[in-house]
């Protein structure tokens, strides 16, 4: 009986880390499902084990289920309160369902008895996001990247920080051909300052050369952080003697983030020569866990030639689809029908050209907060003319 007895503990002994491991690899791998059955016969054997909890929690989490891991996360906090894990863990899942605010007192109050934990760190940081704290957001994701510099969750939450609350100097330059043989170049150049936590300050100055003409733009504006979940912004450009772009362009926008989704619109008004443009246009955005994102834009517009008084009005919509290819690389197409751009309007565009528009574009993020993307677009147009243009944005962020 005592040797039977010896090979039952040396039984368990041995077999249970293997399953744990078993269970540690497929849920690195991403097999969800498979790795909470094994950690859930584990605990059926040995209701007490506190890392087979915390592990089904944090798989839990993964697929979605975050009322299940927050549950569990307070039962092991209850039992255990001293337990880093449990609390890091708890914060995360109260973070994931908006209650922010209880994740930053917990994760504060851990802090003390985590020391240097990366993981601490970057719970706190995404808690802050979701506060609307950029600031605070970005300085713990420093700490934790400092200590993880591989982890690309760390990484990415850094850098989406760093380029939404730092300043920013911003390139766009096209080169067009049309069939009829009209050629065009534009390069722009933009500023954004951050002038307080919450706000910041846009300047822009635009050159343009057609064949017979050499326009200039030049304003700037404000965006606001309204709140923990919306932005504001309010701009104003001109140009006097233009023949091609706008005279005076003056717009406000507005974008309420809720979940994955991005609702917003704006209002753009438009002088040319000879005509004036107004036009309303609806956003939404849907961000799909950061693989992928879909943007969509509806516009109406309204011209009034002020020569004759005439006015008509036009419609047009934007769908464009990104998908990331890697983790820096993103691959981005549009298909647009209408006037697909109202920040690049022309005097040629103006009215019901019938364009259809297909764009392909490839966006580079470069480790040093620089985003590079190269875009091509073609333009059909329903007086039976034809347009190539290849643009480049380049996006330099500064903390």
């Amino acid at each position: 009986m005592v040797s039977l007895a010896a090979a039952l503990a040396l039984t368990i002994v041995f077999q249970s880390p293997t399953e744990r491991d078993q269970a540690e690899d497929l849920a690195r791998a991403g097999r969800t499902q498979e790795a909470i059955a094994i950690y859930r016969r584990i605990l059926e054997q040995n209701p007490a084990d506190t890392d087979a909890r915390l592990w089904i929690a944090r798989l839990n989490m993964r697929i979605g289920k975050t009322e299940d891991a927050e549950a569990a996360f307070r039962s092991v906090v209850r039992e255990h309160p001293g337990d880093v894990d449990a609390r890091i863990g708890l914060g995360a899942a109260l973070t994931r369902r908006g209650a922010w605010d209880e994740a930053i007192a917990i994760l504060h109050e851990t802090e003390p008895a985590a020391g240097q934990n990366a993981d601490l760190f970057g719970t706190l940081a995404r808690a802050y996001r979701r506060a609307g704290d950029d600031r605070s957001a970005l300085e713990y994701f420093e700490r934790a990247r400092a200590l993880t510099p591989t982890d690309w969750d760390i990484v990415s939450g850094y850098e989406a920080t760093a380029q939404v609350y730092g300043h920013s100097i911003v390139f766009d330059g096209f080169t067009e051909s049309g069939s009829t043989g009209t050629d065009a170049q534009s390069g722009s150049l933009s500023m954004l300052v951050r002038a307080a936590p919450q706000l910041h300050i846009h300047a822009r100055g635009r050159v343009q050369r057609r064949t017979e003409s050499t326009d200039v733009l030049g304003g700037g504006g404000v965006l606001w952080r309204a709140g923990r979940a919306t932005t504001v912004g309010l701009y104003i450009a001109g140009g006097s003697g233009n023949t091609s772009l706008p005279t005076t362009d003056m717009w406000g926008e507005v974008v309420h983030y809720t979940g994955a989704f991005e609702v917003g619109g704006s209002i753009r008004g438009l002088s040319f020569v000879g005509t004036e443009v107004i036009a309303a246009s609806p956003t939404l955005s849907w961000d799909r866990g950061g693989r992928t994102r879909l943007d969509s834009r509806y516009t109406y517009s309204r011209t009034r030639f002020t020569g004759t008084g005439d006015s008509s009005g036009d419609h047009s919509v934007m769908v464009r689809d990104t998908l990331r290819l890697w983790r820096r690389v993103w691959l981005n197409a549009t298909y647009a029908y209408g006037i697909e751009s109202f920040e690049e309007l022309s005097a040629d565009r103006i009215g019901s050209l019938g364009a259809t528009t297909v764009a392909v574009g490839v966006r580079f993020a470069l480790p040093w907060l620089t985003v590079i993307t190269p875009t091509w677009e073609h333009q059909w147009r329903s007086n039976d003319s034809a347009i190539d243009r290849l643009t480049l944005s380049v996006v330099q962020t500064f903390k």
